[in-house]
């Protein structure tokens, strides 16, 4: 597939997979404090082992949720995987250590940083999986009434929610300004490097103007309909004590997750 194909695809709103599960129906801000703590209980390991639990856990609530193979692969297997195999390469090569246990054409490696590359990789998987289920089971507009509730900013909230809205009518005209051009030989095999880029330079420029003139009849728009800063667009319901409960749970097992870390390594060095 092409990468204007990729670009095509663009639409955060078709991210929710399903939507029967108790996962979908548990509560978003439940989720989003659950998401935030497995993250940094996650960033806060120094064993790769609960991570690659929790990536496994994660897979299993993928599969559990019906989410397509195809979903899955591109979600948590192509993307996470080929940033967290680049990372490990890396570190292996520059992170450095002590005790050297191989050499591969003249380069040192070692077992520090080995090991340090091996758990990077397994924090990156971890965290990605984690994100991964949150926004297969978790509804865009949701998302903006729990940071809503949250008092995040108002104007951070709308502007990320036009930015979502907006990234996918802007892929769609990108794709069709960019087959127009195609169809008009644009593009051919026959034309140069410069050319080519000429040809796209001229599609992204009218892009950003398409955008801007889009942006203010939407604001204009928005302005006649009684929009103003302190509008509120919903009612967001009270936190329910089992709601509270859940993200109590949730916050507590991450800390235990990072205690038992601990005591691991302090076992580990023997202290």
């Amino acid at each position: 597939m092409q990468l204007i194909d990729y670009i095509a695809e663009v639409d955060f709103e078709r991210l929710v997979v399903g939507s029967s599960s108790a996962i979908h129906r548990l509560d978003a801000r439940v989720k989003l404090i659950g998401a935030f703590a497995l993250i940094f209980c996650i960033i806060s390991m120094k064993h790769p082992h609960i991570p690659l639990f929790i990536f496994c856990a994660a897979t299993l609530i993928c599969f559990g949720i019906k989410m397509p193979l195809k979903t899955y692969l591109k979600r948590l297997i192509l993307l996470p995987f080929t940033i967290a195999l680049i990372v490990l390469v890396v570190v292996i090569f520059t992170y450095g250590g002590e005790h050297q246990v191989a050499s591969f054409f003249g380069w040192p490696i070692y077992h520090e940083s080995c090991s340090f590359a091996f758990l990077l990789f397994a924090r990156i998987i971890a965290s990605i999986s984690v994100l991964s289920v949150f926004v297969a089971t978790t509804e865009v507009m949701v998302v903006t009434e729990a940071m809503y509730w949250f008092k995040v900013p108002k104007v951070m909230v709308d502007l990320a929610v036009m930015m979502l809205r907006y990234i996918h009518l802007l892929s769609v005209e990108s794709v069709r300004m960019y087959r127009a051009q195609a169809s008009r030989c644009g593009f051919s095999s026959r034309l140069g490097y410069k050319q080519k880029l000429n040809n796209l330079s001229t599609i992204s420029g009218s892009l950003i103007l398409r955008a801007l003139k889009r942006g203010e009849r939407v604001y204009a728009a928005m302005l006649s309909r009684g929009y103003t800063i302190d509008s509120k667009l919903t009612e967001i319901e009270p936190l329910s004590i089992k709601n509270a409960l859940f993200c109590v749970i949730i916050i507590a097992v991450s800390v235990l997750l990072v205690i038992v870390d601990r005591v691991w390594l302090v076992a580990g060095t023997g202290l």
